[in-house]
């Protein structure tokens, strides 16, 4: 390498470094720009949300997805039921979650973070185990002991005299990827393996 050279390297150099703040600081002013649009997503002025609250009154932040393409979820579907041959599919649909499912009749999306709000201001009582579990109930998914990650709902209930436990069999909508007929153990390993057993059901006044 000549000395003569190197003088074109730096400046070469100090383009490449300049360009690459430029991109740097376009990047960083459309993360700025989506963010700010994203304010206030899923409340009350979101023209993506629907009005829902609980039983007490409390508004549900929500958003309605808009669909996906129909490759995109036909390829879902079939990575999904690959990995669980077993299961069914009852929708192919990513405009609501499986939180939207249950609690706002497939309409839209609310996230698992509002789900001890609503169970509490529902009136939802957790059952002990899966003894206790009936349809119609619900079945939430952990991660950890910390966050909910999944919802489903109860359409199946059968004993297993071997093992004298029962085979559940559940209908959840697994993220933008579809909703499917399953049992309760077959659900995409980001849910958790953490279960909890809930109902509204009435057995007294």
């Amino acid at each position: 390498m000549s000395i003569s050279s190197l003088p074109e390297e730096r400046e070469s150099d100090r383009i490449s470094i300049a360009y690459n703040r430029i991109i740097c600081y376009h990047k960083l002013w459309i993360k700025f720009i989506i963010g700010s649009m994203l304010i206030g997503a899923g409340g009350s002025n979101d023209r993506a949300s629907i009005p829902l609250a609980t039983k007490r009154g409390t508004p549900i932040p929500n958003e309605r997805r808009r669909e996906r393409p129909p490759e995109a979820l036909k390829a879902a579907m079939q990575i999904w039921t690959q990995k669980y041959p077993n299961i069914r599919l009852r929708s192919l649909t990513a405009v609501y979650n499986c939180v939207g499912l249950p609690f706002a009749s497939r309409r839209t999306c609310i996230d698992p973070e509002h789900l001890k709000t609503i169970l509490r201001e529902d009136d939802y009582r957790r059952l002990s185990g899966e003894h206790e579990v009936e349809i119609g109930d619900l079945v939430l998914y952990r991660p950890n002991k910390d966050e909910y990650s999944h919802i489903a709902v109860v359409v199946k209930k059968e004993p297993k005299v071997i093992n004298a436990s029962f085979e559940i069999t559940v209908v959840s909508q697994w993220g933008a990827d579809g909703e499917y007929i399953h049992l309760i153990d077959e659900v995409p390993d980001s849910y958790g393996t953490i279960k909890e057993f809930w109902t509204d059901r009435r057995t007294s006044q």
